[in-house]
């Protein structure tokens, strides 16, 4: 086939005219010399059709692609490698307040099109929507973290603010209230507060109590309190006389006893008020100072007292040996060994 302007054999035509031709002839390409994009001055966003973040890169791309003319899907790349593909290569030159852009090549429908596009964004700084009412103080919805029958501890508070830091927008938050007895998260969105109410109660258990507050002109506010189980990992607890270490309390209450054994009760079962809290459970070295057939001696190593332990007694897979040592629990004047502890 013939270009119908140079003549030149070519096996791809495009109107009849070879690649180059096409490019000085007849591009289909064009696109405004001059651009004016909405940044947010707070957040970083941008506005094309929406707000949304990016870098300097992703909005200048975004961009382009929005007001090349006729609009097509573009995959921007450092060099045309298919052009089966619509592929695009821009060069970009960023400046502190607008933004150079030249198109240099592109591919369509299996055509290369060499052409110099030139375009200079300016930027426009306001305030999005979003920074607007963070700014503002509004608010959708609000979850109230507390734990049941206790206050939340300092380390509890700061990872349940960073987990919804990462599993939320930017500014999903309008506001955040430390209290004595918990903290409550204040929303812009009642959407996004619902997703991060599902996921704190996936994670961390714990019964949902929701409410309404009537504001404005038929407008709602979603109040919801998440209220975490009253027992945590790492707890010591006492059941029927025998000492449990929380290892979960989600949908369950999993423990293990201070031999290793694995048990597992249902909320209703803990609810009975059959499990006490050790409060400042009094921990000790003890060390095993001697084994016989039958039993083995165990000293405090604190007050240099000891007692004797039958073998048989003793977890299966335990590996004792003479001067090692173990973490101990003193009940009334007893000592109990945690054989697990750490692991």
């Amino acid at each position: 086939m013939r270009c119908c302007i140079c003549g030149k054999e070519t096996e791809i035509l495009q109107e009849g005219m070879c690649e180059s031709c096409f490019s000085k002839e007849k591009s289909p390409f064009s696109i405004d010399k001059i651009i004016k994009l909405q940044i947010c001055k707070h957040c970083g966003a941008f506005y094309l059709n929406k707000w949304e973040h990016g870098t300097i890169r992703d909005m200048t791309t975004k961009t382009v692609l929005y007001y090349l003319k006729p609009k097509k899907n573009f995959e921007i790349v450092d060099r045309i490698e298919n052009i089966k593909k619509n592929q695009m290569q821009i060069d970009f030159s960023f400046r502190k307040e607008k933004t150079d852009v030249t198109i240099k090549l592109l591919a369509i429908n299996g055509f290369k099109i060499e052409e110099d596009l030139f375009s200079e964004i300016i930027f426009e700084y306001t305030t999005c929507l979003t920074c607007s009412r963070v700014r503002g103080g509004y608010y959708e919805a609000v979850i109230q973290m507390r734990r049941k029958e206790g206050i939340l501890d300092e380390k509890e508070r700061d990872d349940i603010t960073e987990i919804i830091e990462e599993i939320t927008e930017e500014n999903a938050v309008s506001k955040i209230i430390n209290k004595k007895e918990g903290i409550d998260f204040y929303f812009i969105s009642k959407k996004m507060a619902t997703k991060t109410l599902e996921f704190l109660r996936s994670k961390y258990g714990g019964k949902i109590k929701k409410s309404f507050e009537v504001y404005g002109r038929d407008k709602s506010r979603a109040i919801s309190v998440l209220r975490l189980p009253k027992y945590k990992k790492g707890m010591l607890i006492e059941h029927n006389d025998e000492i449990l270490v929380v290892e979960e309390a989600r949908n369950s209450l999993d423990v293990r006893t201070l031999s290793g054994e694995r048990k597992r009760f249902l909320w209703k079962t803990v609810d009975r008020k059959e499990f006490t809290v050790l409060e400042n459970p009094e921990l000790e070295n003890v060390m095993i100072t001697e084994i016989t057939p039958e039993k083995i001696q165990v000293m405090s190593l604190k007050n240099y007292d000891t007692f004797y332990l039958r073998k048989k007694d003793l977890p299966k897979d335990i590996n004792i040996e003479v001067e090692k040592e173990y973490k101990a629990i003193r009940r009334e004047n007893n000592l109990e060994i945690w054989w697990y502890y750490g692991r």
